[in-house]
């Protein structure tokens, strides 16, 4: 199913009902039962959305459904990639849906190798009374790695810093994915990134640009 051309979609995430999601570096896909072994995995583990990274399949479509023979409903893995480079072997990343997350997809947006997003309807309550139609947006990443060039870091946050302009103020952002960051424990000036809690490890160069997104996007 791909997202309507008006927009609108109706959600089956409603208030109380957990929506689960993960994140894998599966890196192929492309050896025989390995689609299905994802399928099977994702189902078993009761995943409805799954962020996927260094990976590379033998179908080349941006969509494709992947399933198992003891699973019950397929899933929907949708890629983003270059083409050239993808035939040629190199990885990309993705997001595995399910069912319920299909049905809820109101954009897919692929920007290249290393970023993806989508775009889900959901619905909160608010209040004790009230439920309020808001937005999943859910961005899949693979960061280059730190021994990556400072220019190639560069482009990546400037692409994933534009791709998180996309969400609407009322969207709930969630960035997932093979992060490659160590941001050590955290200073009392940045507990609201995510409190003092973290491995006594050296914060790396990647670690310092996650940790200044998040300050910037008000992400925590």
């Amino acid at each position: 199913m791909a997202p309507t051309s008006s927009g609108i979609c109706k959600s089956i995430f409603k208030p109380r009902h957990p929506v689960y999601l993960a994140a894998f570096n599966v890196h192929t896909l492309k050896q025989a039962g390995q689609e299905a072994a994802l399928a099977l995995t994702v189902d078993s583990l009761g995943i409805d959305l799954c962020c996927v990274s260094e990976t590379t399949i033998q179908n080349t479509s941006t969509m494709i459904g992947i399933t198992a023979p003891s699973v019950s409903t397929g899933f929907r893995l949708c890629t983003s990639g270059d083409p050239e480079a993808a035939a040629a072997g190199c990885a990309m990343v993705g997001i595995v849906l399910s069912y319920r997350a299909e049905v809820s997809l109101l954009d897919w947006m692929p920007v290249d190798s290393c970023l993806c997003a989508v775009r889900l309807a959901t619905s909160v309550k608010e209040s004790h009374k009230r439920e309020v139609d808001r937005c999943l947006f859910i961005v899949s990443a693979y960061v280059p790695t730190d021994c990556s060039s400072d220019a190639v870091k560069d482009r990546f946050y400037d692409a994933l810093s534009a791709l998180l302009r996309r969400a609407k103020s009322s969207d709930i952002v969630v960035v997932a994915g093979d992060l490659n960051s160590h941001v050590g424990r955290l200073s009392v000036s940045e507990t609201q990134l995510g409190r003092r809690r973290g491995l006594d490890s050296v914060r790396t160069n990647n670690g310092e640009r996650l940790l200044q997104l998040c300050a910037d996007r008000r992400l925590v």
